[in-house]
């Protein structure tokens, strides 16, 4: 860089450049009218970078998390069986009960199984 060539601060990057490296870029401002800005090399002919992607870490979980988790599912896929097969009005208060109740069993059992480790 000479000393000669005074420096300016490119509106993209807000970086010193010297006014050689700068061209005059033309942009409609938000009231409507044509902006004169001033870019560097770099920010007036972007170039692309591809960063390699890698697939995302998945936490490992322990086996009370899945026996947990198993349990919450077959609980509620037979209580939802059951209150198909008692069907109507009832089936649905029996099967939406019994969901419930299983959760806050399942609940507790969570709370005593943490309160324990």
């Amino acid at each position: 860089m000479s000393r000669s060539s005074p420096l300016e601060v490119c509106a993209r990057c807000e970086m010193f450049k010297p006014s050689s490296e700068m061209t005059n870029v033309y942009a409609r401002g938000t009231e409507g009218q044509v902006v004169c800005l001033r870019l560097c090399r770099a920010c007036a002919n972007p170039h692309l970078t591809y960063i390699a992607a890698r697939w995302p870490t998945i936490k490992p979980l322990d086996a009370g998390r899945y026996l947990s988790a198993s349990l919450a599912l077959a609980l509620v896929i037979l209580n939802v069986i059951f209150g198909a097969v008692i069907g109507g009005s009832l089936g649905f208060g029996v099967a939406l009960s019994g969901i419930l109740v299983g959760a806050g069993m399942l609940t507790a059992v969570a709370v005593s199984c943490i309160q324990s480790s």
